[in-house]
């Protein structure tokens, strides 16, 4: 048994098991792999019933209205034995389907989520403002056997009935947390309220293998078709709770806030499911935008008493540009946490500054939907200056190995393509309905690709550039360039188009997009924004739209998106790198003097 193996064998105590298991790691065809595959656990119990104080706070919750709402471990665990007790009672198939939750971060995700946990029911968390095409794929995807929502009557009207419409499954049956009445064939309304009033307290327990699957989240890719990344029960506890205690500290008397939507990987790993198992408690909120009211964000963590705050980059930017003085006294705040996408070193040091945590690293974050747990940042105890602002610090152990190599790519020399070695307890075990998707992430050398660029510093600490492939990071979205272009492209008046990120100081990435028309009097910039809006909500709608005669293309006819993007970044600029496959060098100019008219 190799050194790697002993490590990840010891670490089996993190959790608790029905069956501890005797095999560690086995490799299997097709680069895929199983870990401890002989073990049995079930990952509500690990969450919930084997805390030692049943009567400690486990969740806050805030909801949209500034509001919160506090359940102890013993509260949330009756609720999720009663919501398990109703799924099991409704659902229609002796076949663990998946179920799909369409929720944000709230009460009633975690009691979703946990219930179909002890159930053994694979779930599938969606975001709320997914419009109906967007739902609707996913169901065809997933194929389930329940759908639960906090929907309410207008939002279920408009994402969720045409889907279920066109989708036509008799055997479907939907669950409404909404605090409105929803009337419709097949729904069964219940409030939160009403499951606490229910008399029943039995408790349901079933044992699962392993690599049960627990959840599978979809990110997008290149292809424009989203990915359903699929993670199992045992390897991906123990990694959460592992990676909570490790980077971030974590124990009993934490108070983790987490700023994620529980369609994210953070809303599973470092908001739910890593914290409860731990027995920290945690804070769920339903609209993160409202703790841009600072008052009311230090109110929280000196009220709460929360010692770690983890916030999307995105929110700490906007914190920054509306910032106030002499309001961030807080006591029991010992970490910052970031996440989503590159923490820029200036925005970094104001985060630090702000909370009155200068001497501590701020736990910048990387990993993906894919790895479910952090590749790569800062420890908690690490000084700024073992690990820079803007950085993310180094692996998480000296078994994750991280490779950065060479691209191919002229233009981007200075960057490098993240690969990695070995996998780790963690990490997705498949991608739903696709073999060919899962054989994409792997090369010849068998080393799984992140699809990110990244360069060391001097003491070796990773530093992230983007993305190599056309997948765009929107507000910790990602949406395949591919999947913008084909909605753009149900416009009949549009021959061609191409979508690009541009990053925007105070948002992030935005997209720009670049238009070929068949009529430049027929077009319209309304609908284009509409159809955006209508299929992918208002975080993907363009920053700018541009109109051109073509697009640059390679002679073998692929748009050259990256020459775009570098044009916007630098118009002034005459050498872009090698041009010698472009097929028409002269449309350069025209995008130049496209962006200078539009400014």
């Amino acid at each position: 048994m190799n050194l790697e193996i002993k490590y990840w064998q010891k670490k089996t105590s993190l959790i608790d098991w029905d069956k501890k298991p005797k095999t560690i790691f086995e490799k299997k065809n097709n680069n895929k792999f199983e870990w401890y595959g002989d073990g049995r656990l079930n990952v509500a119990f690990n969450c919930l019933e084997n805390k030692q104080n049943n009567n400690k706070i486990a969740i806050y919750f805030i909801d949209k209205n500034y509001n919160v709402h506090s359940y102890t471990f013993k509260q949330l665990s009756i609720l999720v034995d009663k919501f398990a007790y109703i799924i099991k009672k409704n659902i229609k198939t002796k076949k663990k389907s998946n179920i799909i939750i369409h929720s944000s971060a709230s009460i009633e995700s975690a009691v979703s989520m946990l219930a179909c946990a002890k159930l053994g029911y694979p779930h599938s968390v969606i975001f709320e403002n997914l419009s109906s095409k967007s739902v609707l794929l996913r169901i065809q995807l997933l194929k389930p056997s329940l759908i639960i929502t906090r929907a309410d009557k207008k939002q279920f009207k408009k994402d969720i009935v045409p889907a279920l419409e066109e989708y036509k499954d008799k055997n479907l049956t939907i669950f409404s947390f909404s605090n409105h009445l929803i009337k419709y064939s097949k729904v069964f309304n219940i409030s939160i309220k009403q499951l606490e009033k229910i008399n029943s307290t039995k408790t349901l327990y079933n044992s699962f293998k392993s690599n049960h699957v627990l959840f599978t989240l979809f990110t997008s890719g290149s292809t424009g078709i989203p990915k359903g990344i699929i993670h199992s029960s045992g390897g991906y506890l123990l990694y959460s709770k592992y990676t909570c205690i490790k980077q971030f500290g974590m124990n009993e008397n934490t108070t983790v806030l987490t700023a994620s939507d529980a369609g994210w990987i953070n809303g599973h790993t470092y908001a739910l499911y890593g914290p409860l198992s731990i027995g920290a408690t945690t804070v769920l909120i339903e609209k993160p935008i409202i703790l841009l009211n600072q008052k009311f964000l230090i109110k929280i963590i000196n009220e709460l008493n929360i010692s770690i705050l983890y916030l999307p980059v995105t929110l700490i930017r906007m914190l920054k540009s509306i910032s106030q003085k002499n309001i961030s006294k807080t006591e029991s705040l010992k970490t910052l946490g970031s996440m989503g996408e590159p923490l820029a070193p200036s925005v970094g040091k104001w985060y630090s500054n702000f909370f009155n945590l200068k001497n501590k690293a701020i736990i910048n974050t990387y990993f993906q939907t894919e790895t479910a747990g952090i590749i790569s940042s800062p420890k908690y105890n690490q000084t700024s200056n073992d690990a820079p602002h803007g950085c993310v610090g180094k692996p998480v152990n000296r078994f994750i190995k991280v490779k950065l190599i060479s691209s191919l790519d002229n233009n981007q020399s200075k960057n490098k393509i993240i690969k990695i070695s070995n996998l780790w307890p963690g990490c997705m075990i498949d991608v739903l309905n696709g073999l060919e998707q899962w054989k994409n992430y792997w090369d010849d050398l068998g080393r799984f690709n992140l699809f990110d660029l990244a360069k060391y510093d001097l003491k070796k600490n990773i530093n992230i550039h983007g993305r190599i492939d056309d997948v765009i990071n929107i507000r910790g979205h990602r949406i395949g360039s591919e999947e913008i272009e084909s909605i753009i492209l149900k416009n009949p008046n549009i021959a061609e188009s191409c979508a690009v990120p541009i990053l925007d100081k105070l948002e992030g990435n935005r997209i720009i997009i670049f238009l070929v028309l068949k009529n430049k009097r027929l077009f319209n910039f309304d609908t284009i924004n509409k159809l955006i809006f209508n299929y992918f909500g208002s975080y993907a709608l363009p920053k700018k739209i541009y109109i051109l005669s073509e697009l640059p293309k390679t002679r073998s006819g692929k748009i050259l998106r990256r020459l775009l993007k570098q044009i916007i970044e630098n118009p002034k600029k005459n050498d872009y790198g090698d041009m010698s496959t472009i097929i028409n060098p002269n449309i350069i100019k025209e995008v130049k003097k496209a962006l200078i008219v539009n400014e």
